[in-house]
């Protein structure tokens, strides 16, 4: 936990113990969350923090650049603690989100096309999972 207070600190956020854990849960579980859900993890925790803090918790992590929001599923968003930039898959048999890797194309490597300069990016695959695959 002190490790998450220092980063917090560190970027200009006051540490208050429920941005310590939404930020903690973001960071320690390897999973894509909708803000639901983050409230539901972290209201066992901290009873009297309502839907609304967290939305904000979520916003000012994004800011920061602590947290990234996914919108592969046009029905909710879901958020992330901040990695290396990546691609997301998700499943359209059991709703899960993945991180992918792939292979950078020359023009994504150059982070420049046709005069524009490319700051982010981020790609979305559908389709069934090795999982639901399996099934």
């Amino acid at each position: 936990m002190k490790k998450a207070a220092t980063v917090l600190k560190s970027n200009s956020i006051r540490v208050t113990p429920q941005r310590l854990g939404v930020y903690k849960l973001l960071r320690e579980e390897k999973r894509h969350f909708s803000a639901e859900e983050v409230y539901a993890k972290v209201k066992n925790h901290f009873p009297a923090i309502s839907l609304a803090t967290v939305y904000s918790i979520l916003e000012l992590l994004k800011e920061k650049d602590l947290a990234s929001e996914v919108r592969i599923n046009l029905d909710k968003a879901s958020f992330e603690a901040k990695k290396n930039e990546h691609h997301h898959f998700l499943c359209k048999k059991c709703g899960e989100i993945f991180d992918i890797h792939i292979e950078l194309c020359p023009t994504l490597k150059r982070r420049e096309t046709q005069g524009h300069s490319i700051d982010k990016f981020q790609g979305y695959f559908y389709g069934v999972c090795k999982n639901c695959r399996g099934k």
